[in-house]
């Protein structure tokens, strides 16, 4: 966990050992204070030892409406496919992040993280199946596991366009990479499955009550939902590929951590760069007052 001599240098604003906090996926939030990172992060060395301390205990701990226990966590080695591709990917290792199997009455539950902000905590639950195998049904455990470490990382960005995004770049499919950012958030899901579902109870209401029902307006608001949300998806993609491309022309292959760390709006504004002098230019404008640009400028941009 989270030394408290390495954090000590981090409050101070030793730039060495924010590199090594960022190497550990414990990024600087958007607009977060060296003070209040510290404090963050100390909150979350408190959490988990809060958690460890009730599982030694009474051998369960419990967390809203979910109960992990002591034998249910998952080992160490089945992180390690998940941080090796993070690494690969966006330049970060978290093994600090508790995960436990859990029974699950849901069908298509794979697996999910809890986290919190700015009372920092997280933890995961994966489906009991994946504690012997690597795959069920349309899931993997190595992508899965990387998707959440994924959202843990940037907890302190605050993103909502790019955030599913980055992560289904984990995905070993090309067509999740495209389109798994479609849904944003929860009432995106719920949008997309409720207007379906209008059209399935006017089927069945047709063919049960009413013969004469007519069909089509109830396919519009499906119709609406879906044109809405691959319009914004593929219009969010556009951007995406255009910062990528700008960052390249400045950092290389290190383009993608480097926009990783980025909140939505700075991707905007990448994305918008007519050339690579404005671009750095803008880098150096940024670094002046975020400690978070000068940790990306130290580690992908070669630059002190």
């Amino acid at each position: 966990m989270v030394n408290e001599d390495l954090l000590q240098l981090a409050e101070g604003g030793d730039l060495a050992a924010l590199v090594e906090l960022d190497c550990q996926g414990l990024l600087l939030g958007a607009d977060e204070s060296l003070a209040d990172y510290a404090t963050r992060l100390r909150c979350l060395r408190a959490n988990i030892a809060k958690m460890d301390g009730e599982l030694e205990r009474t051998g369960a701990y419990t967390l809203d409406d979910v109960k992990v226990e002591r034998d249910q966590r998952i080992p160490a080695e089945i992180f390690t496919e998940p941080q090796s591709l993070t690494q690969r990917l966006f330049g970060f290792t978290i093994d600090w992040v508790p995960g436990f199997f859990i029974d699950s009455s849901g069908l298509l539950f794979g697996g999910c993280s809890y986290y919190y902000f700015p009372d920092f905590f997280a933890l995961f639950t994966i489906r009991r199946a994946f504690a012997e195998q690597e795959r069920w049904l349309i899931y993997r455990r190595t992508e899965l596991l990387a998707h959440e470490l994924c959202h843990i990382a940037r907890i302190g960005i605050g993103s909502r366009e790019y955030e599913e995004v980055f992560a289904y770049r984990t995905s070993g499919s090309r067509f999740r990479r495209a389109v798994g950012g479609m849904f944003r958030s929860p009432a995106d899901s719920y949008s997309f499955l409720g207007s379906a579902f209008v059209i399935l109870l006017a089927r069945l209401t047709q063919i049960g009550w009413l013969p004469g029902l007519v069909q089509w307006p109830f396919w519009l608001p499906f119709l609406f939902c879906l044109l809405f949300q691959f319009g914004r998806h593929g219009a969010t993609m556009k951007r995406f590929s255009r910062a990528c491309e700008r960052m390249a022309a400045v950092s290389g292959e290190q383009a993608l951590p480097v926009l990783f760390r980025c909140t939505d709006g700075e991707l905007h504004t990448i994305a918008g760069m007519d050339n690579q002098a404005d671009l750095n230019a803008w880098i150096e404008e940024r670094c002046q007052d975020s400690w978070r640009w000068r940790v990306i400028r130290h580690r992908f941009l070669g630059r002190d």
